[in-house]
């Protein structure tokens, strides 16, 4: 099939591309031994960088790895993504590390303000001399980081947000997404609610800022090619102690389906307000709340069954209890996790990121200019590394398809099972995203 080109302004970032130039790679073996895909067709232009940006990584120097994302305020369940990643690079440390290097996590809280995001990544690269940052959490956190990032020729890697923005290559080379990107599962929402319920009326929750208007914007133009109706729109800021107001317009709309462009305890919210309510028809929430434990379980029985169209399976269904992914994940855990909770998908989602990290760094230090901030950007824009626990392989081309979360189900809630279900219903976009184009 045809890969199609992302064609969503959604907004524009005032934010300054990278320098030029042209560095190399090949052909390498990942952990697994197999042949990682590093074709060389899209390489990171570093004419203007730093010469430390492709200066090789000093024998036994710890690879400084930075992580920016909200440990307190409303958002601050995302923390469990610090943890899951700390387990992974912890297991990989006392394997000998990446290539003899040691992986340092150094994490800072930003409580999901843009402002202390921007403080917290400039200290980390003027400072703390971190080589990459991995899996930063935060549209408008990102988006207002990126430009250090850029100037100083560091991997702004996996970021933890969906915008299609991060699927820029030609104009942001140093960003690459990390999970599912908000315009496709805004896309997949309209045609399953088109297939369900046509003509359905729908009700739309948003949150205030670039994260919630991208799935607002991309929804509303396929609502419209569908002919389904959107009968509400209530926004709220990411500050608000709750979101009764919103709800209750929501209800009054007497909507067939209610989709949540939010996250974090504001799904919690939605769901729990919504049962309030009586509501009696569908509900889909943003794959970014896909945690059973962290935004279902503690309301229950209000989210039971409640939509989520995720990439990874949920480590809390005891349906999994004994897949080979989920044993590993829970045994890492036990062992490296401090009391972690192994049933929380965002912890998992971390140990994810930090497995995904550790093969595009070992890529890099097999290639032929060894592990430099340059060689890693370039095999993180050429990965194809089929992780535990995702429903597909993670696939970046640098050239022709800039997301790499792209095999996708639909799961539903069970407050009875306390967990995750998944419905079958498939959707395979593995190449088909395209590259953004602003």
């Amino acid at each position: 099939m045809k890969k199609t080109t992302v064609l969503v302004p959604l907004l524009t970032l005032a934010l300054a591309a990278g320098a030029c130039g042209n560095s190399n790679s090949d052909k390498n073996k990942n952990s697994t031994g197999t042949t990682a895909k590093q074709s060389g067709a899209f390489t990171v232009p570093t004419t203007s960088c730093p010469p430390d940006a492709t200066t090789k990584l000093a024998a036994g120097e710890p690879i400084k790895i930075g992580l920016s994302l909200p440990q307190s305020g409303p958002l601050a369940a995302f923390d469990a993504i610090r943890v899951g990643m700390k387990v992974a690079f912890d297991k990989q440390n006392a394997a000998g590390g990446v290539d003899g290097h040691q992986l340092q996590l150094v994490a800072k809280d930003d409580a999901y303000e843009p402002a202390r995001s921007v403080v917290n990544v400039t200290e980390m690269i003027d400072k703390d001399k971190i080589f990459a940052s991995v899996g930063q959490i935060g549209t408008p956190n990102v988006a207002a980081s990126q430009k250090k990032h850029e100037d100083t020729c560091t991997p702004q890697l996996n970021v933890n947000t969906g915008f299609p923005a991060w699927g820029d290559p030609a104009h942001h080379p140093w960003t690459t997404g990390g999970i599912l990107a908000y315009n496709t599962e805004a896309t997949i929402w309209a045609e399953y609610i088109a297939k369900q319920k046509p003509d359905a009326k729908v009700a739309l929750l948003i949150f205030n800022n670039d994260f919630g208007k991208a799935y607002q914007k991309v929804f509303t133009a396929e609502a419209a090619k569908k002919k389904l109706k959107i009968v509400a729109t209530q926004l709220h800021e990411g500050t608000a102690p709750n979101i009764d107001n919103e709800v209750a317009a929501l209800l009054a709309a007497k909507p067939d389906y209610v989709l949540g462009g939010t996250t974090s305890t504001f799904c919690s919210k939605l769901m729990a307000g919504l049962a309030k309510g009586n509501y009696t028809g569908k509900t889909i929430i943003s794959s970014t709340c896909a945690s059973a434990a962290a935004f279902f379980k503690p309301i229950d029985p209000a989210g039971d069954g409640v939509q989520v169209l995720t990439s990874v399976d949920d480590v809390s269904d005891p349906a999994l209890a004994d897949d080979p992914d989920v044993k590993a994940f829970k045994a890492d855990v036990a062992k490296y996790g401090a009391g972690a909770n192994a049933n929380d998908t965002n912890v998992a989602a971390g140990w994810i990121q930090g497995l995904t990290a550790i093969e595009i760094f070992k890529n890099a230090a097999n290639s032929h200019d060894g592990l430099t901030r340059a060689s890693a950007m370039n095999a993180a824009w050429s990965l194809d590394f089929d992780a535990p626990l995702l429903f597909g392989p993670v696939k970046l081309d640098g050239t022709k398809d800039a997301y790499g979360v792209e095999s996708l189900e639909f799961v539903k809630y069970s407050a009875a099972k306390h967990a995750m279900e998944r419905t079958g219903e498939k959707f395979d976009r593995q190449g088909k995203t395209g590259v953004y184009t602003p």
